[in-house]
């Protein structure tokens, strides 16, 4: 499948976003967590901020041509709502809104910001119910609810199992050196590193937790904003008693 460089192309970009990357990488192929719904919830949220980086939206210029449309952006450690406009992706622009774009009304009121761990909290209290329905929505996951104990559990596992497999794949051959890194592979290795869940992986190297700290030092490197996501995630998971999971 030929996939375009995120954010430095336009549509198609057959590539799925990065919290449907995680999504598979984090559950079974029974739809099972690997970790705390509410862990991954905060990681979920990071990645939703992380696809508005680097996955713009993409609109005709006055020349027909197709330009890059910022929606957010970061200005030292605040997150800023620039543009409130509809991508056409459900749990993008809830994101917007629940950061204020709902209330862009001139001007001014685009200037509001919040820090980053406040708009991972605030995207965290809701991220895994809207990933999964966004999941379902694109017929990328079933709905099968899981009777125990008197009571039901909702899970989605990948109506094509083999998503889980292809994620797995790519990340494992960006670590080990055999397919050329790219961003949203490295921002979703620095997620695994901070959910530190390497089992998934499967991959048996003694170095393993080596190699995914390159990936977050070549997200520093390349993508500072990116990597700014990504250690407020790994602290933000990391304050387990913080209720940020409504």
């Amino acid at each position: 499948m030929t996939s375009y460089p995120i954010g430095e192309a336009p549509p198609p970009n057959l590539r799925q976003p990065l919290r449907v990357e995680l999504f598979f990488l984090t559950h079974s192929e029974a739809g099972e967590p690997l970790a705390h719904v509410g862990t991954l919830a905060v990681a979920l949220a990071a990645a939703i901020l992380v696809d508005h980086l680097l996955r713009p939206l993409w609109r005709p210029s006055h020349a027909q041509q197709l330009q890059p449309l910022e929606r957010l952006r970061m200005v030292g450690p605040q997150i800023i709502v620039i543009n409130p406009d509809v991508s056409g992706d459900p749990v993008a622009d809830w994101a917007i809104t629940a950061l204020g774009g709902g209330r862009v009304r001139s001007v001014s009121e685009r200037q509001r910001s919040l820090t980053v761990r406040d708009a991972i909290r605030a995207l965290a209290v809701h991220a895994y119910q809207r990933t999964t329905a966004g999941l379902y929505a694109g017929d990328l996951a079933r709905e099968v609810i899981k009777r125990g104990l008197g009571r039901g559990r909702r899970l989605y596992p990948p109506t094509d199992p083999a998503n889980i497999a292809r994620v797995r794949g790519r990340l494992g051959s960006v670590l080990t050196g055999n397919t050329q890194p790219d961003p949203q592979t490295d921002a979703l290795g620095g997620l695994i590193q901070a959910l530190n869940l390497t089992e998934p992986l499967y991959l048996d190297r003694p170095d393993l937790r080596d190699l995914l700290r390159h990936m977050c030092a070549r997200v520093e490197e390349f993508h500072p904003v990116v990597h700014q996501i990504l250690t407020a995630t790994e602290d933000l998971i990391a304050e387990t008693a913080v209720p940020v999971y409504g």
